[in-house]
């Protein structure tokens, strides 16, 4: 079956996690990192779900689920490790048009979670389609020797260029052309070795006299 790859704003909105266990915990560790305001359904919680729950980061329904939990949400992730009650929220999910994650259940879901690879603002997702998220999991980290911190500094400096050159009214056509030969002229390597006089010349060159590391606001960490 072939997924249509998205990434989906979930900033301020809400989202339930059903279940209290490990594999809840790192579900929502991921959705708090989104910005989405999670509620928790589960009779017990881990620890480390307790210490947020203490800590006012998400909200706890302390019950087992119950058919209308879904209802209100944007999204909404079944892990629990009852089968019968994950086929459930994926069901009740189902009928009140909710976006639903039952982890290690693709047939059972309307989305699947793919493994994350993340520097700053950049984001590498790796899907087989639900076929194996432990191979999913293994080329991320494959990727990950590869793809280092110092892409998504050099995504930070790309986002200011843009914004900069969207100030001072550039086409669509320029910014795409500059931004793209900033990426294939050594930026990531210049930033990798902290080469901050090499960094300035070729934003210069490329982009225009004035943009700098320091006009721009970006530090080389």
């Amino acid at each position: 079956m072939s997924y249509y790859p998205v990434f989906l704003n979930l900033r301020e909105r809400p989202a339930l996690v059903v279940g209290g266990g490990d594999v809840a915990r790192g579900k929502i560790e991921g959705l708090l990192r989104t910005g989405a305001r999670v509620t928790v359904v589960a009779p017990r919680v881990v620890e480390p779900i307790h210490r947020l729950v203490t800590e006012g980061v998400v909200a706890l329904v302390a019950r087992a689920y119950a058919a209308d939990d879904v209802r209100g949400f944007h999204l909404v992730v079944a892990a629990t490790d009852d089968p019968d009650v994950n086929r459930s929220v994926s069901a009740d999910a189902e009928r009140a048009g909710v976006l639903v994650n039952v982890v290690d259940r693709a047939e059972i879901s309307s989305f699947i979670a793919p493994a994350v690879l993340a520097h700053g603002d950049l984001q590498i997702a790796v899907s087989t389609s639900g076929a194996s998220p432990a191979f999913a999991v293994f080329v991320r980290d494959r990727l990950r020797a590869d793809i280092g911190s110092e892409y998504g500094v050099a995504l930070s400096i790309l986002r200011r260029v843009r914004e900069r050159l969207r100030s001072d009214a550039r086409s669509i056509a320029d910014r795409r052309r500059i931004l793209r030969d900033l990426a294939e002229a050594g930026l990531v390597d210049r930033v990798r070795t902290k080469d901050r006089a090499g960094i300035d010349t070729l934003l210069a060159s490329l982009a225009g006299d004035g943009m700098t590391l320091e006009a721009l606001g970006v530090e080389l960490v």
